[in-house]
């Protein structure tokens, strides 16, 4: 499971970015998570998010997730709210999954790689995290080329369950602190 001890010199509540600042997300967050996430396609491509989303679900699901890794994305100018994204530990030990999504105003634009970059990095440097995994679904071509410019690897195809779409075919894909400390070192794949 992942460590509930964070370094002293982490802010657990702020990551940084050229663009984005990824802070915990807050009940303040609840009309924003709704009005984006409203959306069936987001929905579809999900895990957790039922479709329609209303103002109740956000703060259902806010009120539920005391303690968890959920960040709010926001733009560092503005603190526009884009999205999510979130570590989940799971079975295995020293084993997180990353979850991310974007409002659809906001696709394009290479923010859901940037805050899926600094959150690999967090879960490595500030959790110590051995492995990262990540999932997508097979027709989710956007979150496929995410999860590449990342550097995950493939790790095999299985089915998953989506509120909206039930029984769909899933990709998963891993990471290793290995990995991660080679893509930092050479400073490819926008890793700063």
């Amino acid at each position: 499971m992942m460590s509930s001890e964070i370094p002293p010199e982490e802010d657990e509540s702020r990551l940084e970015t050229l663009r984005l600042v990824l802070r915990l997300a807050r009940m303040a967050d609840a009309p924003a998570i709704a009005r984006h996430a409203n959306d069936r396609q987001i929905a579809e491509m999900t895990s957790r998010i039922p479709h329609p989303y209303s103002l109740g679900h956000a703060e259902s699901f806010l009120a539920s997730v005391d303690g968890e890794l959920i960040f709010a994305i926001t733009t560092r100018d503005e603190g526009e709210f884009l999205g999510l994204c979130s570590l989940q530990a799971t079975e295995r030990e020293n084993t997180a999954e990353l979850g991310y999504w974007i409002g659809r105003s906001f696709w394009g634009k290479g923010y859901a790689t940037e805050a899926a970059q600094a959150m690999i990095d967090y879960a490595f440097r500030a959790l110590e995290l051995t492995t990262v995994e990540v999932r997508c679904r097979v027709i989710n071509g956007a979150s496929r080329r995410v999860i590449q410019k990342c550097g995950f690897g493939y790790r095999g195809t299985g089915l998953s369950t989506s509120l909206v779409a039930g029984r769909v075919a899933s990709e998963t894909y891993a990471m290793d602190r290995r990995t991660w400390e080679s893509l930092k070192a050479w400073g490819g794949r926008g890793w700063c």
